[in-house]
């Protein structure tokens, strides 16, 4: 039986059109749905109850280091206008152009471009709201497996040398996110009703960033990353056949899941300074 995310994600997947990209994300997101369990799991102990504002601190800190991206997608741009700047070859420079159009409509948002206020403020504004003030931002709260897996997601999309690596990995990430944040806003909603007593209004305020994202924002996120790479593949001649999506979503989904688990559903929550 599908699980709450998987249930979300795999509508959308099938109105990909069909290509072996599509059948990829498909199946690697069948085969390692085990890790949803974890996810749904931890989300629905964090939101249980009542919790201890410390532990609040590592949750935020360190799930805000595995959904805010918009640098990332940035960057991801920023590597391919180089190879113009260094003279690299492109077969196509016009689909080369529409590869960097796609990746800026996936941050229209995040950066207020399209809208009035940036993401990041909303999810200071929802942290802050939930802890109670904003010593959520010490990096003393950093879990070492949310450091793990923006290590990780950064490496793919900045530092490994294919950039087809980058642009599966964000096409990975938006999809999941759209899951995500569709997955957690009735729990959210609850949680600050039912044990912190907010009102309807200071709901709506406090879970913004969450419920921002949802709807049509992260699917079309996800079909932007989608024309991103099917325009990079144009411009450099790349057969996108010979790539599986394996790897990316299984450690994509692993390293999130750890995260979950120790932030979540751990005894105690563990937090690293970063020196």
């Amino acid at each position: 039986m599908a699980g709450a995310l998987q249930a979300i994600i795999s509508p959308v997947l099938q109105t990909v059109s069909d290509s072996h990209i599509k059948r990829d994300l498909v199946r690697c997101f069948s085969e390692h749905s085990h890790y949803f369990r974890t996810i749904e799991e931890g989300f629905r102990a964090l939101t249980r109850q009542r919790q201890d504002p410390e532990a609040l601190c590592g949750f935020f800190h360190s799930w805000s280091q595995t959904n805010n991206s918009a640098v990332t997608v940035a960057g991801i741009g920023n590597r391919l206008t180089l190879m113009l700047h260094r003279g690299q070859q492109v077969g196509d420079e016009r689909a080369l152009l529409r590869t960097l159009t796609s990746l800026d409509r996936i941050i229209d948002e995040d950066l207020a471009v399209t809208h009035r206020v940036l993401h990041s403020e909303m999810f200071y504004r929802m942290a802050t709201d939930i802890v109670g003030d904003d010593r959520w931002l010490l990096r003393r709260y950093l879990h070492p497996a949310a450091k793990a897996f923006k290590d990780w997601k950064d490496h793919n999309s900045l530092r490994d040398r294919d950039p087809v690596i980058a642009l599966l990995t964000t096409l990975t990430h938006e999809i999941y996110t759209h899951g995500e944040v569709e997955f957690i806003l009735p729990l959210f909603r609850r949680w600050l009703d039912e044990e912190y007593g907010f009102t309807d209004a200071e709901i709506r305020r406090t879970l913004a960033w969450i419920s921002v994202h949802t709807g049509p924002t992260e699917r079309d996120h996800f079909f932007h990353a989608l024309s991103a790479l099917e325009h990079f593949a144009e411009a450099m001649d790349v057969d996108i056949a010979e790539y599986s999506l394996d790897e990316i979503v299984a450690t994509y989904l692993a390293k999130k899941a750890a995260v979950l688990e120790h932030l979540c559903l751990s005894d105690a929550i563990e937090v690293e300074a970063l020196h």
